[in-house]
């Protein structure tokens, strides 16, 4: 009998033992799956957290992007206004300018009718100089805005040299 305790107690001191190595190797391997575990759950946080970020910085872009398209809608609108007062601007200048035109046209008719041979060759002279004036004027329409200064500037000095010209005639 003493053998047979002595048998049982070493059963179960060995059965306790390979019971215990089970649990440690249970709990290590649960130690090890709680560890990736936490792990894994790190690495999804961070990934959570760019993606958030991403998407703030896609909404400021978006953002930025319809700021600065109501920007230029706002400068597109600007430039059409720009556009349309240098139309009405050219428009004004033309009339203007066929009003003088208008102006010497009736000048040269009154030195014309005078009865002296110079007075009619002076006003042929004149007529000429003025339909070359009108032939300018009529490329109104396609003065670039960067040459329309040098073009109105040509046109004006035509306009007021050949306006002193007539009155010189008529006053002779």
């Amino acid at each position: 009998m003493r053998t047979t305790l002595w048998a049982s107690m070493v059963a179960v001191v060995l059965a306790s033992g390979a019971s215990c190595k089970k649990k440690d190797d249970a709990a290590k391997a649960m130690d090890n799956a709680a560890s990736s575990a936490a792990k894994a759950q790190e690495d999804v946080n961070d990934q959570a957290k760019d993606v958030n970020n991403g998407r703030k910085d896609i909404i400021k872009d978006q953002q930025n992007l319809a700021k600065d398209q109501a920007d230029v809608n706002k400068q597109q609108g600007e430039l059409n206004a720009a556009e349309t007062d240098l139309a009405q601007a050219r428009e004004r200048y033309s009339v203007a300018a066929k009003q003088r035109l208008a102006n010497l046209d009736a000048q040269i008719q009154q030195l014309e009718a005078r009865a002296d041979a110079s007075a009619r060759d002076a006003a042929a002279r004149l007529r000429v100089r003025r339909d070359e004036l009108a032939s300018r004027l009529d490329a109104i329409g396609s003065q670039v805005q960067a040459g329309w200064d040098t073009f109105k500037k040509d046109v004006d000095n035509g306009f007021d040299k050949l306006e002193k010209d007539v009155n010189d005639a008529i006053h002779k």
